[in-house]
């Protein structure tokens, strides 16, 4: 998204006569105003300046605040940060931490898909997932996905790689997944 806005404010300035281009460019983002000024040195370098609802920030911030990667720990911080600075008030809910080693006891989750009927399980992961916004390197983060069973045998779930990144992501994050990929299987794994 910021890279649009910087394409657009380019524009801008490359089509302005004045002897000091300017330039300015918004964009709504989930109800926040994103809004990108740039202007042109005298020797030919472009400037930016980035802000977030009126308040300027560095494009590093801001590019956290954009990020869609929900486990992202790094953006996940700076977005809490932003919420307690805007002095929004977030209703604290109680969670408890459960111990994930029993979780698939009380979890369990029947799936039918093309004739073929599992157990879905609740599983955690560790994975290794690159910043969508490229704004730190990748990071350790615990991530959720599911595992199938059909008559107390496995047969499928884990990790796999993503096709873009490259880094680690559960194969089934999803029930909706594990019911596409249980319908895509081979019969002869069910014999």
């Amino acid at each position: 998204m910021i890279e649009q806005i910087e394409t657009q404010a380019r524009q801008q300035l490359a089509a302005s006569t004045a002897t000091k281009p300017r330039a300015s460019v918004a964009a709504l983002h989930k109800g926040h105003t994103v809004e990108i000024q740039a202007r042109l040195l005298a020797t030919g370098k472009e400037l930016f300046g980035y802000s977030y609802d009126s308040i300027r920030l560095e494009r590093s911030v801001l590019l956290q605040l954009l990020c869609t990667e929900t486990d992202c720990p790094a953006c996940q911080q700076t977005q809490a940060n932003w919420i307690a600075f805007r002095g929004i008030a977030k209703v604290a809910s109680r969670s408890t931490q459960q111990s994930f080693q029993f979780k698939h006891l009380v979890e369990e989750v029947s799936i039918e898909a093309a004739g073929r009927s599992c157990v879905a399980r609740p599983a955690a992961f560790q994975c290794r997932v690159a910043c969508p916004a490229m704004v730190h390197p990748p990071s350790v983060v615990r991530t959720m996905g599911w595992d199938l069973f059909a008559d107390g045998i496995y047969l499928g779930g884990g990790l796999t790689t993503h096709p873009e990144t490259q880094m680690p992501m559960p194969l089934l994050p999803s029930i909706d997944a594990a019911k596409s990929w249980l319908a895509q299987q081979d019969c002869a794994a069910f014999a």
